[in-house]
């Protein structure tokens, strides 16, 4: 007969404590802050909505550079508007800094390769 030991699940106290370990070895290696409401909650910090004002200063720019944004459309960052309020969801703000990764100053926003334009051929 095989000996095998039964495993209790992981309590809710070891997973936000392991999240949390993971996170800072994210934030660690690649440099990308990672939000500490991880497991704060009942709820997942993924659907998290945060202030226009707070979204501003988690990404390190202005609110009028948010406001452009949304205006504009250029950027991609995904917002909620509730009545006048203007919110964005935690997830979105993680994968916008994500996504914003870049290797090289030649790429675009967008993350393609800056497009190249032919020298003046004198006189064409």
């Amino acid at each position: 007969m095989c000996n095998s030991t039964i495993r209790r699940p992981p309590s809710a106290r070891e997973i936000q404590h392991a999240l949390l370990t993971v996170s800072r070895k994210l934030q660690e290696k690649y440099g990308v802050p990672i939000s500490s409401a991880i497991g704060a909650g009942e709820c997942s910090n993924l659907e998290t909505l945060v202030p226009a004002r707070r979204a501003a200063e988690y990404l390190g720019v202005s609110q009028k550079t948010l406001a452009n944004w949304r205006c504009s459309g250029t950027r991609g960052l995904q917002y909620v508007q509730v009545g006048s309020r203007i919110l964005y969801r935690q997830r979105d703000l993680d994968d916008f800094i994500l996504n914003s990764r870049k290797s090289s100053t030649s790429e675009k926003v967008g993350g393609g390769a800056a497009r190249s334009f032919p020298s003046d051929t004198g006189g064409r």
